[in-house]
């Protein structure tokens, strides 16, 4: 369990770039550039336009074109540091009626506002239709999604009108409560049968698409004006705008119900599902308050909770709000919610979990993360948790927190939060060593007596992370009694790398080297600390955390360069090379390749310095300097990761098909867990037109691996160029149940609906 992460970094390979795939699309790139060159122009035409309709003529030629192409312009145009283009952005989003394109320029308007890129045109507001004041509508009925724990519902509301009041008109609103506030709003009339059946279709749309019945409730106008209003201080809080289409007809939502003269009951219905179980509850309210939608967390707590301190909702809202003003929350990271056990033993039994619980009464337990500012506000919040370790860097705080949930009035509610964190914190130094040997000791057991293939297997996995994460308070605690322990940063450490935990074996890496400057082992704690900082570089970089990214690769570089200063380890070369590559300082990177393999490496080392040198020649297009180093590696280390794979790829970007094919079916025997060989090898195939061996290898790398989105996504591309469609659709939609947003399976997607054309 506790390896270290500078082994693990050596042995993978440098990313090399992605091979293209016969099945996607392109797009009309000339066309996309003109009317981005023309953006000038047109955000001209619309600063001097005095009407919508003028606006929408400066606009023409692109609402004209393809939806694909819009989407394309899009994502150009979210590029272009002008107010340009800014403003066509802003105008697109006023006034197309294609809703994925306004979507799309929402996003793209804030990506620009993160680069401090605003529109400076400003679209004249069209004149609302506002209801005659004669004969006026008499409210019918509501109805309200039960999903208000999702941080979002769908509220519906009906009128009766016309002729003996035989029509009907249906206001719907999509409500989020987390940032956007009034998301999307649509008004419709007809007659009452019309939206009777509307209503009834949406039901079963969800249905379907999800495959979950779409559980809903009725809602009085009293019910639907205060999840409106609760929606609109999400507006105002946040600095959000409401849906156009709602700023467009305001009057007759004013009329209708925010100024309606009279309301009925409101009976405080909260419209969470009831049938959440305790765990889930207890997650809600984590994320919920972590994400600024405190109106659900005060609705998740039994009406006696000391959380509550005996404040209104309202009150108790806007007291969280002006906390999360200062301390900022931000990328929230749930760990571990898990039901407590009623009598809890040091060691875990499959079967036992649960075995003795309360019918009304439970305790959950929860591990997660968050990041946050520190203010003083944090010491006001009754339900405010004690980060026990944070990583100064970013303001991630872990925290260690169980919830009493017991039943009110049918439904579960949260009584009493826990700070474990602290707690365990305040046990007397034997108490918390003990805790921490029981969850070893443990972990040791399942180890030494289970089997990664086991039918078991899934559940004594979760068992080893849950443990693995508490352990990891438990040293926390230990640090705070004893911070000079060298042995507990190598155990938390450890700890941490296994599981994955790399922000947080930074903060036990960084204390580490802090305490232990004149340590023998210090050169090899900044290694360590070097490696897992590039890593978390190369994470932040994958999610578009740019800034953050090069702050870590900065640190990764200077910690580095300080290990080599004190110990000049070969290790540390290869790892401050391959920080160099990632930025793509090449020169620099081979330099200090050549270096370590001057340095007397060992064998693991030199194969994976050769590696190395193998993955950045192909990230510049040197393929045969590529394929020497490459087979160096498999000379040296016939058992080096993926390297008759990688070797196989770049025989084939060598167009040397023949020798491609033979070290891709070595790739196979050898690894047959890994997917991009099936892959590889398929559209090695594919491209020398051999569908039906293109068939038999991806058609095995499926049954090796059922819950490949690609590899189904690739079988299905296989199965419609044979001609048979109505099998390349069941499985390509076999492939969209595991991952729909795979590229191929989006590829293939298009590719079929193109041919229902």
């Amino acid at each position: 369990m506790h390896c270290a992460e500078t082994h693990e970094r050596r042995k993978q390979p440098m990313t090399s770039k992605k091979p293209k795939h016969p099945f996607i699309t392109q797009s009309n790139d000339s066309h996309i550039q003109s009317l981005l060159e023309q953006r000038h122009t047109i955000a001209e035409e619309l600063r001097e336009s005095v009407s919508r309709g003028q606006a929408e003529t400066a606009l023409a030629e692109i609402s004209s074109s393809a939806e694909a192409t819009q989407l394309a312009l899009l994502k150009a145009l979210a590029r272009q540091p002008d107010v340009d283009a800014a403003d066509v952005l802003l105008a697109i989003n006023e006034l197309t009626p294609n809703k994925a394109v306004r979507k799309e320029s929402r996003r793209a308007l804030i990506q620009l506002a993160g680069n401090k890129i605003y529109p400076s045109w400003t679209p004249e507001p069209e004149k609302p239709t506002i209801l005659p004041t004669t004969n006026a509508p008499r409210f019918w009925k509501g109805q309200v999604t039960l999903m208000r724990e999702q941080g979002e519902i769908e509220l519906i509301l009906c009128w009766e009108q016309g002729f003996e009041y035989g029509e009907a008109r249906m206001l719907s609103f999509l409500l989020d409560y987390w940032q956007d506030g009034v998301k999307d709003f649509t008004i419709e009339t007809g007659t009452k049968r019309h939206i009777e059946s509307h209503l009834n279709e949406q039901a079963t749309h969800f249905t379907i698409s999800t495959g979950e019945k779409l559980k809903l409730a009725d809602a009085t106008l009293a019910e639907g004006r205060r999840l409106l209003l609760d929606a609109l201080s999400v507006n105002k809080w946040r600095g959000t705008t409401p849906h156009k289409d709602y700023r467009h007809y305001l009057p007759t939502v004013q009329q209708l119900i925010l100024n309606a003269p009279q309301l009925d009951e409101d009976r405080g219905r909260t419209y969470i599902d009831p049938d959440l179980e305790p765990d889930e509850i207890a997650a809600h309210f984590i994320g919920g308050w972590s994400l600024g939608d405190f109106g659900l967390c005060y609705d998740l707590l039994t009406r006696d909770s000391p959380i509550r301190e005996g404040l209104a909702r309202d009150e108790w809202v806007e007291r969280r709000r002006a906390w999360a003003d200062e301390a900022q929350p931000a990328h929230f990271e749930p760990r571990i919610t898990r039901e407590r056990e009623h009598n809890q033993s040091a060691l875990w039994l499959p079967g036992s979990f649960l075995s003795d619980r309360s019918t009304s009464r439970r305790e959950v337990e929860t591990c997660w993360s968050l990041e946050l500012s520190e203010t003083p506000l944090s010491g006001t919040l009754p339900e405010m948790p004690l980060g026990t370790a944070v990583l100064k860097e970013t303001g991630r705080h872990w925290f260690w927190t169980s919830y009493t949930i017991v039943q009110e009035e049918g439904e579960w509610r949260i009584q009493r939060v826990t700070d474990d964190g602290a707690n365990a914190q305040g046990l007397p130094l034997a108490d918390v060593q003990q805790r921490l040997q029981e969850h070893a000791g443990a972990i040791q057991d399942i180890l030494k007596n289970q089997t990664p293939t086991g039918p078991d297997a899934p559940r004594y996995y979760e068992e080893i992370i849950w443990r693995t994460t508490k352990a990891l308070y438990y040293l926390d605690a230990l640090l705070v009694k004893n911070p000079l322990d060298f042995e507990l940063y190598a155990d938390a450490v450890g700890r941490a790398t296994s599981i994955g935990m790399n922000e947080r074996a930074f903060i036990y890496l960084e204390r580490w080297a802090e305490h232990f400057p004149h340590h023998a082992s210090y050169a090899s704690i900044l290694q360590q600390l070097g490696a897992v900082a590039a890593v978390l570089a190369q994470q932040y970089d994958e999610i578009e955390m740019q800034e953050r990214a090069e702050r870590f690769y900065d640190l990764s570089e200077t910690t580095l360069q300080k290990a080599l200063q004190v110990g000049n380890q070969t290790l540390t070369r290869i790892l401050l090379a391959e920080v160099k590559a990632s930025q793509d300082a090449y020169e620099e990177a081979q330099s200090l390749l050549q270096e370590a393999l001057a340095s007397d490496p060992t064998r693991e080392e030199e194969a994976q310095i050769e590696n190395d040198l193998a993955s950045m020649a192909l990230e510049r297009d040197l393929y045969d300097e590529a394929l020497r180093h490459f087979l160096r590696v498999a000379e040296i280390s016939p058992n080096f990761q993926h390297i008759w794979f990688s070797i196989g790829h770049a025989y084939r970007l060598l167009k040397n098909t023949i020798e491609a094919e033979v070290y891709y079916k070595r790739a196979i025997e050898e690894e047959p867990q890994n997917i991009a060989a099936f892959s590889e090898l398929g559209a090695l195939y594919l491209s020398k037109n051999e569908t039906n061996k293109a068939y038999k290898v991806v058609e095995q790398g499926t049954l090796l691996h059922p819950q490949s989105a690609h590899l189904r996504g690739l079988l299905a591309g296989i199965i419609l160029d044979q001609g048979d469609l109505r099998r390349a659709r069941a499985v390509l939609e076999e492939a969209e149940r595991i991952n729909p947003d795979a590229e191929i399976v989006q590829a293939v997607r298009q590719s079929l609906d193109s041919i229902k054309r």
